[in-house]
């Protein structure tokens, strides 16, 4: 069945296939660009901005005191972007020949963003409404991303079968069953708090964050025209990968700096969390750990941060966490701080693509089927009588 799919994409379906990625990448911007040019002016209107700082260090809010004013919410553009790229690709690789079963992978998909969208946008509307300053509390998030990503783990293992429950390392295949489920819950939580860590500078998260989604769909690309993973499933998370990479772009055109639009909780923990499901269905946790190597440092000095702070009582490691806010208190302009995130983004990158000759396990061909033979029944008496 796999090999068969492969087959389909050879030659000139393959490059069908790979040009379909790229129109993907290009409706993601597309959509993207066009949606902030229609919502921003309404942001602006309805005045969903942060107004009053609420930084944890005096020294933060004077360092941003001039972004006071810029709307927030950008994700109720940048998440539907994405979406609309995603069931674009999803139709054309129907039209390529995918079997139905690709559209549970965009079914998934569609309702983990949507779910966590609609949990960063009441985040947001309670910082923006006062009705908390913080957002919702830390506990309460936390467990309402973990029943998300519980279901929506859980479904991919019923839709991936066996090779679901499966976890691809460098030389290494290890079999852990419904382990699978919460090591995805870890990796899609995981990602997701990393990647809202990361939105804190203009076209930070946006630019890493194409990045890291570019890296991703590549390498899911990758998996199904020469791995022995379910090319079908491969390819629709190789098209989730460049709808989101193309989405982020297009957004950058309102988020680079001087910003005219964040993109909040409404797209950052809806995107972090796509980021951990594409990992999840493609078996690529690993890779992504090493493609979203960013992420994973702005998590960790917060991590290391709050904990070195209560057990030295007091004493801090980083000027300021997340590690961007570091290189700020440092003295760096925020411009450069974001493109030297930029090129660690995509060495990233380039390193998590360089693992996959040893990551990814060549289709096996089945060996051809036995070929049955009708023997005449003169040629088969003839013997019997000698």
């Amino acid at each position: 069945m796999h090999h068969a799919m492969t087959l389909a994409f050879a030659g000139s379906g393959l490059v069908a296939a790979l040009g379909m990625l790229f129109g993907v990448f290009a409706a993601g911007v597309a959509f993207s660009a066009a949606g902030g040019r229609l919502v921003i002016p309404w942001l602006v209107k309805r005045k969903l901005n942060d107004g009053e700082q609420r930084k944890a260090s005096d020294y933060l809010n004077l360092l941003h005191a001039d972004k006071k004013n810029t709307p927030t919410m950008g994700g109720a553009f940048l998440v539907p972007a994405v979406l609309a790229a995603t069931l674009v690709g999803g139709i054309v690789l129907t039209a390529l020949g995918a079997p139905a079963r690709v559209w549970g992978v965009f079914g998934i998909a569609a309702g983990v963003v949507a779910a966590s969208a609609l949990l960063g946008l009441y985040d947001d509307y309670c910082k923006l409404t006062k009705r908390g300053k913080d957002g919702i509390s830390s506990r309460d998030k936390l467990l309402a991303q973990c029943v998300i990503a519980a279901v929506a783990c859980a479904a991919a293992a019923f839709l991936l079968g066996p090779e679901g429950r499966v976890l691809l390392l460098p030389f290494l295949r290890l079999e852990i069953g419904w382990l699978i489920v919460p090591l995805g819950m870890l990796v899609m939580v995981g990602a997701g708090n990393a990647y809202n860590l990361t939105d804190g500078l203009d076209g930070l998260a946006g630019g890493t964050g194409a990045i890291a989604f570019y890296a991703l769909g590549g390498a899911a690309a990758l998996f199904a025209i020469f791995g022995e993973t379910d090319p079908a499933l491969s390819w629709a998370v190789a098209v989730l990968g460049m709808a989101a990479a193309g989405g982020l772009l297009g957004f950058l055109v309102w988020n680079r700096h001087p910003a005219r639009v964040f993109m909040g909780d409404t797209g950052s923990l809806s995107l972090g969390a796509l980021l951990g499901l594409m990992a999840v269905l493609g078996r690529m946790e690993l890779l992504l750990a090493v493609a979203g190597g960013v992420f994973v440092a702005e998590a960790g000095s917060v991590i290391l941060q709050v904990a070195y702070f209560k057990a030295s009582k007091g004493k801090r490691i980083f000027r300021c966490s997340p590690l961007h806010h570091h290189f700020q208190f440092g003295g760096w302009h925020e411009t450069r701080v974001t493109r030297s995130f930029w090129k660690a983004a995509m060495a990233c990158a380039l390193f998590a693509l360089a693992l996959l000759p040893v990551t990814i396990r060549p289709a096996v061909q089945a060996p051809p089927a036995p070929v049955a033979v009708e023997v005449p029944r003169d040629a088969s008496a003839a013997v019997v009588e000698r």
